[in-house]
């Protein structure tokens, strides 16, 4: 472990966020130091910047999967943006999304692209939406901000980015407990979201 920890300092990264990253991922620590290296010359390949906060993060990611599934990953986000634009855009501030498996951000990109209102300039803006749940959280809510809308109980119209950052709790405060009679039609199991 300590090897592992004294080339990552080597690397830039600071001691606080390495002993973060040590609680909450032990077993990244547990790695060969070869395959250590191996993964932060991966991500200064993919541009990553070592001066970020998101370097550990892209490394420790890195580690998660086989470069086939990376592969895999970017030419399934490729099919709707540069690859260029996925490095610049997701990358250096999320990396962690492409810890989620191919069916899911495709699920995800597919139904938000099949909304009239959302297109691919939003997950790239928002890519943290990739990992939100399809049928916990995006359907449910849009399902409740929609009924509401078409009855005209909203003053405004509810952008997408407070559909799917808002918090739980928040979110049924302030969009489902005060009309729970204009969301009768909507099931309560997913009310109960």
């Amino acid at each position: 472990m300590m090897p592992n920890i004294e080339f990552l300092r080597n690397c830039g990264i600071c001691s606080s966020q390495i002993v973060s990253y040590v609680f909450s991922f032990p077993r990244f620590f547990l790695l060969k130091p070869e395959s250590i290296k191996q993964f932060v010359e991966r991500a200064d390949a993919l541009g990553f910047d070592r001066k970020s906060n998101m370097f550990l993060a892209a490394i420790r990611m890195l580690s998660s999967m086989s470069e086939e599934n990376w592969k895999l990953k970017l030419k399934l986000l490729g099919n709707w943006v540069s690859l260029k634009m996925i490095s610049c855009l997701l990358l250096g501030r999320h990396p962690q999304v492409f810890a989620v498996s191919e069916r899911k951000i495709k699920q995800v990109t597919d139904f938000l692209l099949n909304r009239t209102n959302i297109g691919i300039s939003f997950i790239i803006s928002h890519p943290m939406v990739l990992i939100c749940s399809l049928e916990r959280r995006l359907k449910p809510r849009l399902l409740v901000t929609e009924t509401l809308e078409s009855k005209n109980s909203l003053r405004r119209k509810v952008s997408m980015t407070t559909i799917y950052k808002m918090p739980d709790k928040k979110f049924r405060e302030k969009y489902v407990l005060p009309y729970l009679k204009e969301l009768e039609e909507v099931s309560m199991s997913i009310v109960g979201t």
